[in-house]
């Protein structure tokens, strides 16, 4: 199934295997099974036709095969007259290992993607075109978006003032906090808790009403358990005044030292103890497909995970098995103060996916920069937030762009089979993303309250721009960190190991690099500000 319901809200980067694969060619004259049905105007070239860019292009591999299944790209490259050969990297952590032997060696596609880092450390050596002239003159409307965009504009530019990369923008999205309202409402529950408090009384209340259920916690999930940084002021941050709070991760991540982060441990030492929260979750035993299997029975009412998660559960079971299955999402939860906290956006804008174009196919960057210009412009984001005119959407009375298409018979057809899907969030080029699109192209469920509940309970937080060195440096003290951090977290909320010791603790994750890491942090911040 092609439902996107993975994002992990602790990743702060994305790296894929690159492992030589399979050539894979999409063109403008796409043979007969990667076209779409019947696309009405979509063989008329684009009124403003592009020059027929012509070049080799190199991603993970993921993003090939899943643009091999998408309908609007051969439409797309029709469109332009593009004739793009798509390179499969391959996926995992050693894709860009393999980006630095493609470049070191001179056996680099004509483009491809990238950490921005590499992009401007090869880039500066000259391995890479300046983008920014060729902007300038052939890209229209990819210069209005810098233009308006000035944080994106500076990201993307080096210290030696060229533009070797451009990047794509990302969905707002975060994730959320859901529950079933069937087993709310027979629990007598029926407003949302607004405070940590409040939400702990819903959980004991919960557990009294399905006291019978030996197997019942009310509270459950995958992955990391540690969740509402924010509510307890525990979440990493930039102040004001630009310091640097915790071990930096877009509001993701923890600030150990902040006196709400002690405070959350013990919340989560209380819940523990009264049988609030799935032992399993705590202890990083409880598998992904356990933990949907305790929602859909009814061993777990309430979790916290990608925003699509409730749709997920109404399309995998639901009311097939239990008529009476109902799924709703609440809001974030008070702070201390009684201010409104807010969970952290994915990154507006992804580091991990910079583009580039070898400076030995420079006599193509024109006609590549005016390919990408088209889907900056208003048709060229029509195409890939909406489809095709009176194919996949019409104009409603108001002339608002509405889909005609069904989300649940698109978005579930088997991998290798063509589709209309607008899954903005996967890589195809470096462009903006719709975001009223984007949440329209999903379940009616997600639909009923994803673009309310991005914008008024999701934050987005500025993006830190590191060196290749503080990249390197930093991530082998987060690896170092991040496992003894997840340890000892598990060992005070069980009991193992006494909160007494929590100073001890402290000045453990001090000696492995946590103090360190924070100040790589905060170094690379203030070098980004002051460019």
């Amino acid at each position: 199934m092609r439902l996107n319901n993975n994002w992990k809200s602790g990743s702060h980067k994305i790296m894929y295997i690159a492992i030589t694969g399979a050539l894979i060619s999409v063109t403008g004259c796409s043979s007969d099974v990667n076209k779409p049905a019947d696309t009405k105007d979509s063989s008329k070239p684009a009124v403003d036709q592009v020059a027929q860019a012509k070049f080799t292009y190199t991603l993970p591999g993921k993003f090939v095969n899943w643009m091999k299944d998408m309908n609007h790209i051969p439409v797309l490259l029709k469109e332009t007259g593009a004739n793009i050969e798509f390179i499969n990297g391959g996926d995992g952590d050693p894709y860009y290992k393999n980006i630095d032997l493609k470049v070191g060696s001179g056996d680099f596609s004509d483009a491809g993607i990238m950490q921005l880092s590499q992009a401007e450390v090869y880039g500066s050596k000259g391995a890479f075109v300046d983008l920014r002239p060729l902007i300038d003159q052939y890209g229209p409307n990819i210069k209005k978006f810098l233009d308006a965009h000035p944080d994106y504009a500076k990201l993307v530019t080096s210290s030696n003032g060229k533009m070797y990369a451009i990047i794509p923008q990302y969905p707002k999205i975060s994730n959320t906090t859901f529950y079933r309202d069937d087993m709310f409402k027979k629990a007598g529950i029926t407003t949302d808790p607004k405070t940590i408090q409040e939400f702990t009384e819903v959980l004991r209340k919960l557990k009294d009403t399905y006291k019978d259920n030996k197997n019942f916690y009310p509270f459950g999930g995958r992955e990391d358990f540690v969740k509402f940084q924010s509510a307890f002021g525990a979440n990493d941050l930039i102040d004001g005044q630009g310091k640097v709070h915790g071990v930096y991760n877009g509001g993701q991540g923890y600030d150990l030292k902040a006196a709400g982060f002690k405070k959350m441990i013990d919340w989560y030492i209380e819940i523990y103890k009264d049988k609030l929260i799935d032992p399993e979750w705590v202890s990083g035993l409880s598998m992904e497909e356990a933990w949907q299997t305790k929602v859909l029975n009814g061993n777990v009412a309430i979790g916290h995970d990608f925003y699509t998660r409730p749709s997920w559960f109404l399309i995998n079971g639901g009311a097939k098995t239990d008529p009476n299955f109902s799924m709703k999402v609440m809001p974030p939860f008070l702070n201390d103060a009684g201010g409104q906290s807010k969970f952290p956006t994915v990154p507006e804008y992804r580091v991990d996916r910079a583009f580039v174009i070898n400076a030995k196919s420079a006599d193509k960057a024109p006609g590549i920069i005016k390919f990408l210009d088209y889907l900056y412009s208003d048709k060229g984001q029509t195409l890939v937030g909406w489809g095709v005119e009176g194919t996949t959407f019409k104009k409603n009375p108001n002339g608002k762009n509405e889909f005609t298409i069904k989300f649940e018979e698109e978005s579930t057809k088997p991998l290798g089979t063509p589709a209309w899907t607008f899954f903005q969030d996967r890589l195809t080029f470096p462009i903006p993303v719709n975001n009223e699109a984007f949440y329209e192209f999903n379940h009616s469920l997600t639909k009923s309250y994803a673009n309310d509940y991005f914008n008024k309970y999701a934050e987005s937080f500025p993006i830190i721009k590191y060196s290749t060195d503080e990249l390197k440096e930093r991530s082998n003290l987060v690896a170092k960190v991040n496992e003894a951090l997840k340890a000892n977290l598990v060992k005070f909320v069980t009991g193992k190991r006494p909160i007494a010791e929590w100073d001890a603790f402290l000045k453990e994750m001090d000696t492995l690099g946590y103090s360190k890491i924070v100040e790589i942090d905060q170094k690379a911040y203030d070098t980004m500000i002051k460019k």
